[in-house]
């Protein structure tokens, strides 16, 4: 799976269709996504970061600490 989202997946997401790059971007200015656009003109937006926009992130891993402090180590 690449870092990035694929045209398909940016036109879903814009609500166009995969050939429209104008459109694309003029959706990413207004919505204040973060992109970069490729030599050819194309937006790339970060598969990661469309998943911390949406609030889908995959956790990595357990938690460094626990949600509640060990009062136990108090005694």
């Amino acid at each position: 799976m690449s870092e990035f989202l694929t045209m398909v997946e940016l036109a879903e997401l814009v609500g166009c269709k995969p050939n429209q790059r104008s459109e694309m971007i003029k959706w990413l200015d207004r919505e204040r996504w973060r992109y970069v656009t490729d030599r050819n003109g194309l937006p790339k937006v970060a598969r990661a970061y469309f998943k911390r926009k949406l609030g889908i992130e995959e956790t990595k891993g357990s938690a460094k600490y626990e949600d509640a402090p060990n009062l136990a180590a108090f005694a």
